[in-house]
């Protein structure tokens, strides 16, 4: 008899260690995470998107804010105003805090003042679709009290950026692939953050809020995709802070949500004409919903077919003056500005999750 209660004692304290190790994980797991990096986001007047302050070797700049992994660009206006040259070598470090620190593979991370180790990744393991871009070398990339040497930024091929519009680059997330991204709309903040482990949504998000939603994304030519529902329907959407609007095809807005040009509820959008001249509609979606109960509301979408930006370089198909190879099709859905400073995003990449509040 003896030796059964010790028996079963020892079992209990298995169990007991067993639950104790797990509850001491999960809180280790879901422990606060470190600011690597942090910035304040700058509203375009007249406009919904956003700019993110930085410094280029020393002169102060704005980048429109692009989450994603693509590579960051830089204006060949900027280019030419700073007198940026081809670089005549890769990156290497990106400091943060107060001591200076050249950086290598290895990773660390603290809070106020003390030094993060980053690796960086320069254009050429961004996901850029033309390779053939010109190169430029930055000596000095600042970003919140973040700073970057010896990088490598793509020159834009826009030659209205940085002097049409009142933007000097591109910034998207390739230099802090290993970093989850907090994107605080209402507080005009964005702050690159430690990975985090955690997947309690009452602790995950660390920011006061009445409901979090997990929503899956993946990653497609470095842009966030993920799944939305409208009208009951689902629908592959792409998270673009660089769109002003939310834009859905045509077809999808035909055949999905059975839309009808020239009605009510697709009107045209004044005199407004995509890249290859075709009409542009708009119509009201009522509901965009996230999941759990995270939804954006009377959200104004524009009806296209193509792309807004002409492509002059179309390939024409072999033996054919006349006709072209079809153009990439546009998302299904582009989540643009309009609908996402409705929301508060947590992009946790390492768990290909994004954890969404409402802005407020």
């Amino acid at each position: 008899m003896l030796k059964q209660i010790v028996a079963v004692f020892a079992i209990f304290l298995g169990a007991s260690a067993t639950t104790t190790a797990q509850a001491a994980t999960a809180q280790a797991s879901c422990a606060l995470p470190a600011i690597a990096a942090s910035a304040e986001l700058q509203e375009i007047p007249a406009s919904s998107l956003m700019t993110v302050p930085v410094e280029i070797n020393g002169k102060p700049k704005r980048f429109l804010l692009d989450i994603g992994t693509g590579a960051t660009e830089i204006s060949r206006a900027t280019v030419k105003e700073l007198g940026l040259t081809q670089p005549i070598k890769h990156n290497e470090a990106y400091n943060s805090g107060a001591t200076p620190q050249t950086f290598g593979p290895e990773s660390s991370a603290g809070v106020g003042g003390q030094t993060f180790q980053f690796a960086v990744v320069d254009v050429n393991g961004a996901q850029a679709q033309e390779d053939s871009r010109p190169l430029v070398g930055i000596e000095n990339f600042t970003i919140g009290k973040a700073t970057g040497h010896n990088l490598v930024f793509a020159v834009a091929n826009s030659r209205e950026m940085g002097t049409a519009q009142p933007y000097d680059g591109l910034m998207t997330g390739s230099f802090f692939k290993q970093y989850d991204v907090e994107l605080d709309f209402s507080g005009k903040k964005i702050s690159y953050l430690t990975p985090t482990a955690c997947t309690d949504l009452q602790q995950v998000v660390f920011w006061p809020h009445a409901q979090v939603a997990a929503v899956p994304m993946t990653m497609s030519d470095g842009k966030i995709t993920v799944h939305v529902t409208i009208r009951g329907r689902p629908i592959n959407a792409v998270i673009d802070t660089s769109s002003a609007h939310t834009i859905m095809r045509r077809d999808i807005a035909e055949r999905i949500l059975g839309l009808k040009a020239d009605t009510p509820d697709m009107m045209p959008a004044d005199d407004l004409r995509d890249g290859q001249g075709t009409r542009v509609y708009r119509h009201v979606l009522p509901l965009v919903s996230f999941a759990d109960g995270i939804a954006a509301h009377d959200v104004p979408a524009l009806i296209q077919t193509n792309a807004m930006t002409y492509n002059p370089h179309r390939e024409p198909i072999l033996g054919s003056r006349a006709t072209f190879k079809q153009d990439p099709l546009i998302p299904d859905l582009t989540l643009g500005m309009d609908v996402l400073r409705q929301l508060h995003l947590y992009v946790v990449y390492s768990q290909n999750s994004i954890y969404v509040t409402s802005a407020g």
